[in-house]
C-alpha cells in the first residue's frame, strides 16, 4: 500500500498526469506524459520508470496498457531496457526529435486552391458543436436500435448482404428503403434507380457541381447559407453568386439581373440555413419557372427537414419537377451522426447513368454495413417514430426558450416566428458581439455567431447569432436565460 501511494505521489508531481482522475489513459496518453516529463527535466536521464506491473495498478489499467508505452518510448528512443533491471530514461543527447523542425511552405510548390487556403482567415468555432452540425444531442441518438440492426447485420445468416461487389450508387436495399421513406413523408415520388448513396454530403455536392459547371462558372446560393458550397466552389474554381433572402426567400429577381449565366442554383427551401425561414410556394413556383426558362438546374438540399414543429410544409421543388430541373440532397445526420453520415440524391432519371459513371470513378465506395442498418430502421418505421417522439420534446424546450428570451431581453431581441430545425436565429441589439459570446460562455448557452453563412462577412448584422435549443434541459432553461442575461448586462 505504501508503494502504491507513494507511486501515485510520482505520477501526480512527476508525470503531472491527469489519468487518475476519473480518466483511464491509453498507452499514448502515458508516452506523451512520459515524453514530456523527461523534456521538461522532471525526469533525469538514467532515472528509472515503475515496474509495468505496479504502475498498471496505480493507474487502474491493464499491464500491457504499461508495456505497449515502454516499447513506444523505446522504439522513439526516448527510454532503455535493461533486462530485469528495469527501464531507464535514455541519456539526452540520444533522444530524437518527436516532430521535425517546421520551415515554411514553398508557394511555388501549391496549386491556386492552396494559395487561397491560406489567404483566408481561419475560422475558429468555440461553441458546441451540434451547434455547427445540426445534429441532435447524443443521449438523443438511438444508439440501442442502431447497435441492433448493425449486429443484426453482421451475424453469419446476413453475412450474404455484404457485397463484394461494388453497388456504386449505393446498396439496393438502403436505395429501396429511402424511395419508400420518401414517397411516404415528402410527396417526392421516385423510384430506387433514382436514389444514389454517398458517405458524406461534400462528395456529392462536388460530383454533381462537377458534372454541369466548369471552372469559372458561377452557382448561385443563398446569402447568408451554407459554407459547405462556398467549399466545394473553392476546391473547384467555381465562383459563387451570393443572392439575398427577402421574406419569401431566395430572390429570383436578383438571379435574373445578376447578368451572368447561372448554371446552378443551390437552395435549401424546407428550412434555410441558418435564418430558418421556409420558402413560400409562390416563391418555388417562381424559381422553378426560371430554371425551366433558362435550362438551369436546382440542388435542393433537405438537410434539416425532419423536423417542423406543426407547419405546414409547401411540397418539396422535387416533386414540382416535370422538366427534370431539380436534384434532390439530403441526409440523416440531423438524427444520427456521429452514428452514419451517409447522405443521399434524388436525381432526375435521364441524368443516371451519367452520375453512375462519374462516381464509378471518384467516390464509389459506400460502406455496406451503414447502409444495411439505416435501411433496416428505415423500412420498419423506427426512424421516423424516434423522430415524432424526439419532435415533441423539442417543440417544448423551443417555445420555452422564445419565451424566456422574450421575458428577458423584450425588445433587445428579435425572434422569428416560425422556424425548423434544431436551432433558432437570435438578433440582439445593444449589445456587443464579443459580450453576447461570452456571456453565453459562462451561462453555459449554445450559442454562435452566424458570420461563417455570410459569402460577405461585412453584411452580416451585428447580434445575430444561432442558438441551439435541441440541446437544452427544458426545466434549466428559465435559469439560463436568466444567467445569460445577467451576464451580458454586467
Amino acid at each position: 500500500m505504501i508503494i502504491l501511494d507513494r507511486l501515485k505521489v510520482w505520477v501526480f508531481e512527476v508525470l503531472s498526469f491527469p489519468g487518475l482522475a476519473g480518466q483511464k489513459p491509453g498507452y499514448l496518453e502515458l508516452s506523451l506524459a512520459i515524453i514530456e516529463a523527461i523534456k521538461s527535466g522532471r525526469l533525469p536521464t538514467n532515472s528509472p520508470l515503475p515496474p509495468s506491473r505496479v504502475l498498471a495498478e496505480s493507474l487502474g489499467v491493464s499491464r500491457d496498457t504499461i508495456l505497449g508505452a515502454y516499447r513506444h518510448l523505446k522504439n522513439l528512443g526516448w527510454v532503455t531496457s535493461h533486462g530485469t533491471r528495469g527501464t531507464f530514461v535514455a541519456a539526452v543527447m540520444d533522444v530524437p526529435e518527436l516532430l521535425p523542425q517546421s520551415s515554411p511552405i514553398d508557394a511555388n510548390r501549391l496549386s491556386t486552391y492552396s494559395v487561397k487556403l491560406f489567404s483566408e482567415p481561419n475560422t475558429q468555432f468555440f461553441s458546441d458543436e451540434p451547434v455547427i452540425y445540426g445534429a441532435v444531442p447524443k443521449e438523443c441518438l438511438p444508439f440501442r436500435r442502431w447497435k441492433a440492426a448493425t449486429q443484426r447485420n453482421t451475424e453469419p445468416l446476413s453475412f450474404h448482404e455484404l457485397w463484394y461487389e461494388s453497388a456504386v450508387l449505393g446498396h439496393p436495399k438502403l436505395r429501396a428503403a429511402i424511395s419508400a421513406f420518401l414517397n411516404r413523408s415528402t410527396g417526392i415520388h421516385c423510384t430506387s434507380d433514382e436514389v444514389a448513396v454517398f458517405n458524406i454530403p461534400f462528395n456529392a455536392l462536388a460530383l454533381i457541381c462537377r458534372l454541369f459547371m466548369e471552372p469559372g462558372d458561377a452557382i448561385a446560393m443563398e446569402e447568408p447559407g451554407y459554407g459547405g458550397v462556398r467549399d466545394v466552389a473553392a476546391y473547384l474554381g467555381f465562383d459563387i453568386l451570393p443572392v439575398p433572402l427577402d421574406a419569401e426567400g431566395i430572390s429570383v429577381d436578383y438571379i435574373k439581373r445578376c447578368g451572368r449565366q447561372i448554371k446552378l442554383v443551390y437552395v435549401t427551401p424546407s428550412h434555410q440555413e441558418p435564418t430558418g425561414l421556409t420558402m413560400t410556394l409562390s416563391r418555388r413556383k417562381e424559381l422553378m419557372s426560371w430554371a425551366q426558362k433558362n435550362n438551369a438546374l436546382i440542388i435542393e438540399d433537405d438537410y434539416e427537414g425532419l423536423f417542423h414543429y406543426g407547419q405546414t410544409m409547401p411540397p418539396p421543388l422535387k416533386s414540382m419537377d416535370t422538366q427534370d430541373n431539380v436534384i434532390y440532397l439530403s441526409s440523416f445526420w440531423q438524427i444520427l451522426y456521429p452514428l452514419t453520415t451517409l447522405c443521399f440524391v434524388v436525381i432526375p432519371y435521364s441524368f443516371i447513368d451519367l452520375l453512375q459513371r462519374a462516381k464509378r470513378n471518384t467516390a464509389s465506395l459506400t460502406e455496406n454495413l451503414a447502409q444495411l442498418a439505416l435501411a433496416e430502421i428505415l423500412d420498419d418505421g423506427y426512424l421516423q417514430k424516434h423522430v415524432r417522439k424526439l419532435e415533441r420534446q423539442f417543440a417544448a424546450s423551443r417555445r420555452t426558450l422564445i419565451y424566456e428570451l422574450k421575458r428577458n431581453f423584450g425588445a433587445g431581441v428579435d425572434l422569428p416566428a416560425k422556424t425548423g430545425g434544431l436551432t433558432i436565429v437570435a438578433r440582439f441589439s445593444g449589445y456587443l458581439d464579443q459580450n453576447l459570446t461570452a456571456a453565453a460562455r459562462k451561462a453555459n448557452l449554445a450559442l454562435t455567431s452566424t458570420e461563417s453563412f455570410y459569402h460577405d462577412h461585412p453584411s452580416r448584422q451585428p447580434g445575430e447569432f444561432l442558438i441551439f435549443f435541441a440541446g437544452l434541459d427544458q426545466s434549466q432553461i428559465r435559469k439560463t436565460v436568466e444567467n445569460f442575461r445577467k451576464e451580458v448586462s454586467t
